[in-house]
């Protein structure tokens, strides 16, 4: 006797196991691009009150005051950039509608908290397929905070990482943070036995201040962190040098046999007078989104 199951009536978790870890597997699959960064927030008082303490939040520690951490769905140039830095009126405007929320979870992580067995389930059966497709791009120094604090579990689906920002002349209490967060970061991905694998790994800071080249170089700048975090690979790095500040693209991919191959090279960095790009432009690729696993300077040499 055959039994008739009624499909109107079936509940998720009365489907069988090897169906539900097939859905699993397509639900946990992440946009093609997630930006993360912080925003200053402008308007009126009442509404920067209610913006950062209604409906009982709280500002995220660790970011300056009247600033909001904000998570694309999708990739933001303006998120990045430092030389005209996004900002929300709350005043006025909404939030985006690829705001991905309060809570900042990715899809794997909000399965995780559905139910124990859905939880049983993922930790027992389910392991996350080599098909990583994601490329986070994230904002520096705060957004690779907000990284670390709210939805670190981004990097479980990273096929990528591309970051860009700056790194300032005077020293913060947040630095050593921040330079610790971005190690931890480095060593997860491409240090020694990495626990979560990516493609490609590159880093756009820039230094302000026409004095700033030997700062690239100190100890404590976020391109020596990478450096000292990365097991082997193929290492890239591009100084640029200009009157107002100086840039450092550091790219680095995985070696098959962990050897450490690095090659640099110097270009002059126009910026910041009469019909030149704004100081600090230089930290968003033009071509990003789209990346070449392979290195490629970002414009040509003079």
């Amino acid at each position: 006797m055959t039994r008739s199951i009624s499909i109107d009536t079936m509940s998720f978790l009365e489907l069988p196991l090897e169906l539900r870890l097939i859905i699993y597997e397509y639900a946990a699959v992440e946009g093609a691009a997630v930006t993360i960064g912080a925003c200053e927030l402008t308007g009126t008082g009442p509404d920067l009150v209610h913006r950062q303490y209604g409906d009982k939040r709280a500002p995220l520690p660790g970011l300056p005051p009247l600033h909001e951490p904000v998570i694309l769905e999708g990739y933001s140039s303006r998120l990045l950039s430092i030389s005209d830095p996004a900002r929300i009126d709350v005043s006025s405007a909404p939030r985006p509608q690829d705001y991905l929320g309060e809570t900042h979870h990715s899809t794997l992580s909000s399965l995780f908290l559905l139910n124990h067995q859905v939880n049983a389930e993922l930790s027992t059966h389910f392991r996350v397929k080599n098909n990583r497709k994601t490329s986070l791009f994230i904002q520096f120094p705060l957004g690779l905070h907000v990284f670390k604090t709210k939805c670190p579990d981004f990097v479980r689906q990273a096929r990528s990482i591309h970051i860009a920002g700056s790194y300032p002349k005077s020293v913060t209490a947040e630095q050593p943070l921040h330079l610790e967060q971005l190690a931890h970061l480095v060593s997860a991905t491409l240090g020694k036995a990495p626990r979560y694998p990516i493609e490609k790994l590159e880093a756009r800071i820039y230094f302000p201040g026409n004095d700033s080249y030997p700062r690239v170089w100190d100890d404590s700048s976020p391109a020596s962190v990478i450096l000292r975090n990365v097991c082997g690979g193929f290492i890239d790095m591009e100084v640029a040098r200009g009157r107002h500040g100086t840039g450092i693209h550091v790219s680095v991919r995985p070696h098959p046999e962990h050897k450490r191959v690095i090659s640099t090279v110097w270009r002059r960095l126009v910026e910041g007078d009469s019909g030149q790009p704004d100081c600090g432009d230089w930290v968003v690729d033009k071509q990003w989104p789209e990346w070449n696993t392979e290195f490629t300077p970002s414009s040509p040499l003079p």
